[in-house]
């Protein structure tokens, strides 16, 4: 899940969609946080149309009230040590409270759930000292060969694994070239919208991508309002065009509870009924297009490359066609992969006549046989 603009609400809409999806589904979900920290604002002005005074730059882990003890280079090295898919399942689990049915988090950073929405309060006292450090490089600590690997590890231990990949971030292209889908999120503004259509065509012919040729990489747009009220003409024009360029598009409302500025996990129950509505919409889609994906991948004939060295036209022949139009005449029915001699058939055993024999002699005063 990306956006092509920073501050379009990604972490949010990933954390909102991973507790629907777990609150429905009987099998775990898991949530790649590949939140980098405080993103750098120095000669940089947000694309976004959202108030320039809104906090923003928390983690998925906060949003979603997890401790994220666990790491991406924890995995990392747990497939070095060469354990089990469910040793690493407990792992990411296993060590934060809650139910079974919570969302399972996995941050980049060690500090992601710690560090978000923490600010040192003004004045001339010393810093808080229990509060951990913000090395600028500490997300660097995964390198984008190890996150790839990662998330081929954690494919075969989560039946579902959303990475919540915000724009700018250091590993988000590598976390977009190794998904299956992308969920594509925008704000419900005409100025997003006018610029994620100029930018979609290069988002979808970057390096790394699956070609066109193979389907292209499918994406399902999420447009997301950033305020109440209904949207101006010119909005629902762009949307109406990006729908056209797009897999699929779901519209998601405006919820007050949701508001970054609040600093608050996210309670499903408590959304309003659009809210919860739109978003399990989000995450029907999003399931059915996966599914679809990988029935589309099964029913896919192999390469030539990749037919069984064992199979040759000398071992299994074509099948032929019957020719003759009674049982007995000419040579015998068969396949060439099974040939028979001719002179008996199955036809010979049983006539496509009444069963004469049975009833009596063949000819009238013959002896019976």
């Amino acid at each position: 899940m990306t956006s092509l603009f920073p501050y379009s609400g990604t972490t949010t809409l990933a954390g909102v969609i991973g507790l629907t999806l777990t609150g429905v589904r009987a099998h775990p979900v898991l949530a790649v946080d590949l939140w980098p920290g405080e993103f750098p604002t120095e000669g940089k002005t947000p694309t976004s149309s959202g108030d320039e005074d809104e906090p923003r730059g928390d983690s998925l882990t906060n949003r979603v009230g997890s401790a994220g003890t666990t790491t991406v280079a924890d995995v990392v090295r747990h497939q070095a040590g060469e354990r089990s898919a469910a040793e690493l399942r407990l792992m990411i689990s296993g060590r934060r409270s809650g139910g079974a049915r919570d969302l399972d988090v996995l941050p980049v950073r060690p500090d992601a759930g710690q560090t978000a929405g923490r600010q040192q309060p003004a004045g001339d006292g010393p810093p808080d000292l229990d509060a951990p450090a913000l090395p600028s490089g500490a997300q660097q600590s995964v390198t984008p060969t190890g996150l790839r690997s990662a998330l081929g590890l954690l494919a075969h231990s989560y039946p579902l694994v959303l990475v919540d990949a915000p724009t700018g971030a250091p590993l988000t292209e590598t976390a977009v070239e190794a998904a299956d889908l992308v969920v594509l999120i925008t704000l419900a503004t005409a100025a997003d919208l006018e610029a994620t259509l100029m930018r979609l065509q290069a988002f979808r012919e970057a390096p790394g991508r699956r070609p066109a040729r193979d389907g292209g990489l499918p994406i399902v747009a999420a447009i997301v309002a950033p305020r109440r009220g209904r949207p101006s003409p010119r909005t629902r024009a762009a949307a109406a065009r990006l729908a056209r360029q797009v897999d699929s598009l779901v519209r998601i409302p405006y919820d007050a509870r949701l508001d970054p500025s609040r600093h608050t996990p996210v309670r499903i129950p408590r959304l309003r009924r659009r809210t919860r509505r739109a978003y399990l919409r989000l995450a029907a889609v999003t399931v059915e297009s996966l599914f679809a994906l990988a029935k589309a991948e099964v029913a896919a004939p192999p390469s030539v490359g990749e037919q069984p060295t064992g199979t040759s036209r000398d071992i299994v022949g074509p099948v032929t066609t019957r020719t003759q139009t009674g049982a007995t005449d000419g040579a015998s029915s068969t396949t060439a992969d099974h040939p028979t001699p001719p002179g008996v058939s199955f036809g010979d055993l049983r006539s496509p006549t009444a069963p004469s024999r049975i009833a009596g002699p063949d000819h009238p005063g013959g002896p019976r046989p």
